[in-house]
C-alpha cells in the first residue's frame, strides 16, 4: 500500500517535522557517496508572503538531512519568465541556504539536454535530472489556475529548460506534466505545507497558514492526499488522472496508507482558482507584490561603490538620482570631457572625484559598477575596457553601432564573471512586465499583431551632446531600440522587415519613421517612430491583438495599468495603482523628465551587482536589439 506523511509542525520546529514526515515513508534510502539532486519550488524571486516558493526553513531541513546521508547534493532550478534561476534563487533567499548547507546550485536551463520518450512523446530535458541517482521533490502546496493544484506533479514542469515554458507547453500543459514525472522518477517527495497559497495561484493568490509537512515517494499519491486537504477531489484533476493513467501511484484514499495526521483532520477548503486572465482588476495587493516592488529598494548583499561615465542628460534624469536614491549606494567618481558639467553633477548630487579621463575612473579598484551614458560610437570600447578593468557595466542603448562591433563585444566579453546589462529600462515598468505575464501565459491567445507609436519631442528634452541629430538616422536609433527590444520581450525575434518609410521633416535627419514587421510568431507588427509629440509628455503607446482578447497601454503616460478587451467591445483596466498614481505621475514627467522604471532599473542592477547574480536584460538581448536594428535601417 502507498504511504503519505502528514505531520503538524509543532511549536515552529519545522526540521522536526520534516524529519518524522521523512522517517514515516522509510528515510533517506541514499547509498554514501550517491549524487542526490533537489528541486524546490522556486516561482518568483520575491515572497513576501512565505507562499510562492518552497519556504527556506524546509528546504534548509531535508538539505541538512541529506547531508547526513551523502555530501554531494546538489539543488536545481530552471530559468522562467519571471527570471533567470540564479536570480530567483539569490532574491528568494533559497540560495544562501544552498551556501549554508554546502551543496551545489545547477541552473538546468543551462545544462545539457537529452531527448527522452514516454507514451510515444519526445522530450527535451536536463541530463542532470533525467540520469539522478536519486530524486527529490521539495513543493509548495498551492492553487494553480491552469492545473487547479501545484504540488509535487506540477513542480516537475519547473526542470523544463525552456525560458518562456509558456510558449512552448501551456497549450498542452496537461499533457507535459504527466510526461515530465513518468520521465523523472522521484525517489522522495517533501511537501512544503506551512504557508499554502488559495485562490489565484500558483503566484497571486493568498496564503493559508496550514503548518504541515508532507512526504512520499511518488508525485500522484501525494497529490492525491493533497488535494483531499485542500479540499478538491484528485479525480477530477487531470494532471493526476493523467499521470496515474501511465501507471505511478495512487489516487484513491482509502488504498493510501497514511501516517501522522488524519487528512479530515488537517483539512479545509482552499477558495479555487479562477482561470480568466492570471492578473487582478484595480490595486489588489497581488499585483503589486508582482510588478511594482521592483523599485524598492531590496535588501542587498553589500555597498555598491558605482562610477558614471559621461554626465548628459540620461545620466542627470535616470543614473544618477537612480544611484543616490540607494541607502547601499555610493556614487565614487564621474567622468566627461566636458568641465562643467562635471563640476555642475558634483554639486547635485554630492559626488566626490571627477575625471575628464574615464580611464582613470575605471583604473579605481574600489568602485565595482559602471554607468554608460555617452554616445553610441563610444559604448562597445568603454565597455570591454570596463570589463578588462573588472567592472559591471550598465550601458545605454545601444550596445554597439553595427551588428560586427555588437557581436565583437560579445566574443569579448560574454564569458566574463564581470557582467554587462543593457539599459532597456522600460522592461521594468510594471504595465510592461504584466503585459508579458499575460502573452507568456496564453491568456489572449497567440498573438495576430501589433501596433507600437513612440512619440518624444526631441525640443523638451534639450540633450547636452546633440548626437541626435548629427546621424542621419535621428529618430531610428533614438526610440527604434526601446520598441525592438520590447518586441523580442513579448513575441521573440523579428522574422522579416517588410517596410520602411523614414523622412526628414524638422530636424535635417529623420525625425518621422514607419517600419512593417513580421515576428518568427507570425504576427504583424506596424511601429510609428516620431520626435513630434502633442504634449510635453512623451507617448509610448501598444495595441496588441491576440485571438482571445485584445491589450492597450501606454508604457509612459499609465505605467501602472493596461486595458484589456476579452469580447472587443468593453475594455476593462489591469491596475497596481489607483488611477490618481497616474495622473500625479505625468506631472512629475513633465517637470522633472523622470519615469518609474529609471529607478527601477537602477535598483535591479544594483541588486545584480551586490549578490553577484546574471541580469535580464542580458548582453545577448542587447546584441540582439543591434542586430535587428541594423537589417530595418539597410531598408531604407
Amino acid at each position: 500500500m502507498s504511504r503519505v506523511g502528514v505531520f503538524r509542525v509543532e511549536r515552529g520546529n519545522v526540521e522536526e517535522a520534516v524529519r518524522r514526515a521523512i522517517d514515516a515513508v522509510g528515510g533517506v534510502d541514499v547509498d554514501r557517496g550517491e549524487e542526490v539532486i533537489v528541486k524546490p519550488n522556486i516561482a518568483f524571486h520575491k515572497d513576501p508572503y512565505g507562499a510562492i516558493n518552497t519556504d527556506p526553513l524546509i528546504l534548509d531541513a531535508v538539505l541538512k538531512i541529506l547531508r547526513e546521508h551523502t555530501s554531494r547534493v546538489v539543488v536545481v532550478e530552471s530559468d522562467s519568465t519571471s527570471n533567470y534561476a540564479e536570480v530567483r534563487a539569490e532574491q528568494s533567499g533559497i540560495m544562501e541556504v544552498v551556501r549554508r548547507n554546502d551543496a551545489k546550485f545547477v541552473n538546468l536551463s543551462k545544462d545539457e539536454i537529452v531527448h527522452v520518450t514516454v507514451a510515444g512523446r519526445t522530450l527535451r530535458l536536463p541530463r542532470t535530472v533525467v540520469e539522478a541517482q536519486y530524486l527529490v521533490n521539495v513543493p509548495k502546496l498551492k492553487t494553480h489556475e491552469d492545473t487547479v493544484i501545484t504540488v509535487a506533479l506540477k513542480n516537475m514542469f519547473g526542470v523544463l529548460p525552456e525560458k518562456n515554458k509558456a510558449v512552448f507547453y501551456h497549450p498542452i500543459l496537461e499533457e507535459v506534466i504527466p510526461l515530465v514525472n513518468a520521465a523523472c522518477k522521484q525517489n522522495l517527495i517533501v511537501v512544503d505545507g506551512l504557508t499554502a497559497m488559495e485562490g489565484r495561484g500558483p503566484i497571486a493568490g493568498s496564503p493559508v497558514t496550514m503548518n504541515l509537512v508532507m512526504s512520499g515517494r511518488d508525485p500522484v499519491t501525494v497529490d492525491a492526499v493533497a488535494a483531499h486537504i485542500m479540499g478538491f477531489n484528485p479525480k477530477k484533476i487531470k494532471i493526476i488522472t493523467k499521470t496515474y493513467d501511465l501507471g505511478i501511484g495512487e489516487i484513491d484514499l482509502e488504498k493510501i496508507e497514511i501516517v501522522g495526521e488524519p487528512v479530515e483532520r488537517v483539512a479545509r477548503k482552499f477558495r479555487a482558482p479562477r482561470a480568466v486572465t492570471g492578473v487582478i482588476a484595480d490595486g489588489t495587493m497581488a499585483l503589486r507584490v508582482l510588478f511594482l516592488n521592483t523599485a524598492t529598494p531590496q535588501p542587498v548583499g553589500k555597498k555598491v561603490r558605482v562610477g558614471v561615465i559621461g554626465c548628459g542628460k540620461i545620466a542627470e534624469y535616470l543614473h544618477l538620482p537612480g544611484y543616490n536614491g540607494l541607502t547601499n549606494v555610493e556614487i565614487a567618481a564621474v567622468a566627461d570631457l566636458n568641465e562643467e558639467r562635471l563640476e555642475y553633477v558634483k554639486r547635485k548630487f554630492g559626488v566626490t572625484r571627477t575625471y575628464t579621463d574615464y580611464t582613470c575612473l575605471l583604473e579605481d579598484k574600489q568602485i565595482d559598477a559602471i554607468s554608460i551614458c555617452t554616445p553610441p560610437h563610444l559604448h562597445k570600447q568603454m565597455t570591454v575596457e570596463a570589463v578588462e578593468h573588472g567592472k559591471h557595466v550598465l550601458c545605454e542603448k545601444p550596445l554597439a553601432t553595427s551588428t560586427k562591433e555588437a557581436y565583437e563585444l560579445l566574443n569579448e566579453v560574454g564569458n566574463s564573471k564581470f557582467f554587462v546589462m543593457p539599459a532597456f529600462n522600460y522592461r521594468f515598468t510594471p504595465s510592461v512586465r504584466m503585459v508579458n505575464e499575460i502573452i507568456s501565459r496564453g491568456k489572449i491567445g497567440k498573438v495576430k499583431s501589433a501596433m507600437v507609436t513612440f512619440k518624444s519631442d526631441q525640443r523638451v528634452w534639450n540633450a547636452v551632446t546633440p548626437f541626435r541629430f548629427i546621424e542621419k538616422s535621428g529618430v531610428l536609433s533614438d526610440l527604434g531600440p526601446h520598441v525592438i527590444d520590447m518586441l523580442h520581450y513579448f513575441l521573440g525575434d523579428v522574422d522579416k522587415v517588410n517596410d520602411i518609410k523614414a523622412r526628414a521633416e524638422r530636424y535635417g535627419v529623420y525625425d518621422r519613421v514607419n517600419i512593417d514587421l513580421t515576428m518568427q510568431n507570425e504576427a504583424e507588427v506596424k511601429v510609428g517612430l516620431h520626435w513630434f509629440s502633442d504634449s510635453i509628455i512623451p507617448s509610448f503607446q501598444w495595441k496588441i491583438e491576440g485571438t482571445k482578447g485584445t491589450i492597450k497601454f501606454d508604457v509612459l503616460r499609465s505605467p501602472y495599468a493596461v486595458n484589456i478587451s476579452w469580447d472587443g467591445k468593453r475594455w476593462q483596466r489591469y491596475a497596481v495603482e489607483h488611477i490618481l498614481k497616474d495622473i500625479t505621475d505625468k506631472v512629475v514627467m513633465a517637470v522633472k523628465r523622470t519615469h518609474y522604471s529609471y529607478s527601477a532599473e537602477i535598483n535591479y542592477f544594483v541588486q545584480c551587482v551586490a549578490n553577484k547574480t546574471p541580469p535580464s536584460p542580458t548582453l545577448l538581448d542587447g546584441v540582439k536589439c543591434v542586430e535587428t536594428m541594423e537589417r530595418i535601417s539597410q531598408k531604407i
